[in-house]
């Protein structure tokens, strides 16, 4: 189960998943992102600081919206070392150095 809420902030406007991005829910939330964009308020941002696994779909996904520029926040050991791969092979992609992992907050 995955609950997607929208957030929205001075900062810009967010995607917060709670739970298991994995099976039908990574469509689920692909769905919510081309949504948002065809509005006009594409997220900046997606917050990871509730989800609690990814499979290799989700972590594919994730990996899509980074290249598309949407920061990863995350939480917790497991969670940041998946978004750090993420980035890490994001950046090495793009030749461009660093991450773009928000620190726990």
């Amino acid at each position: 189960m995955l609950k997607i809420s929208t957030i929205s902030i001075p900062h810009g406007t967010g995607l917060a998943l709670a739970g298991r991005l994995v099976g039908p829910w990574v469509q689920e939330l692909r769905r919510c992102w081309h949504e948002m964009e065809s509005l006009g308020s594409a997220p900046q941002y997606v917050d990871l600081r509730e989800t609690t696994f990814l499979d290799d779909e989700g972590k594919a996904l994730l990996f899509e919206m980074h290249r598309q520029g949407i920061r990863l926040v995350a939480h917790g050991c497991m969670m940041r070392a998946i978004v750090e791969n993420l980035t890490a092979k994001s950046a090495s992609d793009n030749h461009c150095p660093g991450s773009d992992l928000e620190p726990n907050t």
